[in-house]
């Protein structure tokens, strides 16, 4: 909280945990593994009003991240997707698990990702020209990811941009009165590849724990790669919001 302001960013507002963007992500370590999932869970998981990629493609990840002021270090997984809204093309996220609060915190309060707690460890790792990753929460382990590296890369390869949507969800706790849903468009910027390497991939989905990671398991792997990334998280856009109902409520939905 600064000098300026009455209140915090966050609550609590009196002491909050991070304050407002932007976020600096000094260093991503991402393994990163393209697959090909059902259709039908692919258009199953994706949030409305955004539009799945017409590909049968999803796209995994296990990274080792510094990104201060949120969080100086933090292991994190997830599931990225191509989508489209109003004709405009992106990425979301559909699950997501990191490894402390404060990162978690600051990616579902502020831009509606839907963060949940994973394990700290293991963390990426090396070995000769093989990379492995692996994600666990409990304990008990969510999937895991390996790379052979073959070659170097390019930019264009990679499943991903600047352009990230989220749909956020904010819910009432007065049944009487509606929630809100925004649909939220995030713009990196400067992003820098430091080094990309593509392979072999091999991925292994296994506990799915609150997810529905289990139904959409890799029917076959792609593509693979390894990669150190920067880029800046700033604020974001909302495109879209309406009131939402929840069941057993007035059914009506008015676009603000």
């Amino acid at each position: 909280m600064t000098s300026e302001s009455r209140e915090g960013f966050v609550a609590p507002l009196a002491s909050p945990p991070y304050g407002p963007p932007p976020y600096e992500m000094v260093n991503c370590k991402m393994l990163l593994v393209e697959f090909e999932s059902p259709r039908i869970e692919i258009e199953r998981l994706t949030p409305a009003p955004l539009e799945p990629a017409r590909n049968h493609n999803l796209y995994a990840f296990i990274a080792d991240n510094c990104q201060p002021p949120a969080s100086m270090h933090f292991h994190e997984a997830a599931i990225l997707q191509q989508v489209s809204y109003q004709g405009r093309q992106a990425v979301t996220v559909p699950y997501i698990w990191t490894s402390n609060d404060t990162a978690m915190l600051a990616g579902r309060e502020v831009y509606g990702m839907g963060k949940l707690m994973c394990d700290p460890d293991p963390p990426v790792r090396i070995e000769a020209n093989e990379v492995f990753g692996e994600v666990r929460r409990f304990g008990q382990t969510m999937f895991k990811l390996n790379l052979v590296l073959e070659r170097r890369a390019e930019d264009k390869e990679l499943p991903f941009g600047t352009s990230w949507v989220f749909v956020r969800k904010i819910p009432s706790p007065d049944p009487n009165r509606p929630g809100l849903r925004q649909v939220v468009w995030i713009q990196l910027t400067d992003f820098v590849k430091k080094e990309l390497w593509a392979g072999r991939g091999w991925a292994d989905f296994q506990y799915p724990s609150s997810s529905g990671i289990h139904s959409i398991k890799p029917s076959v792997v792609t593509n693979a790669w390894y990669g150190q990334f920067s880029w800046v998280l700033g604020w974001g856009e909302i495109l879209k919001e309406e009131q939402v109902w929840e069941v057993g409520k007035p059914r009506d939905i008015v676009s603000a």
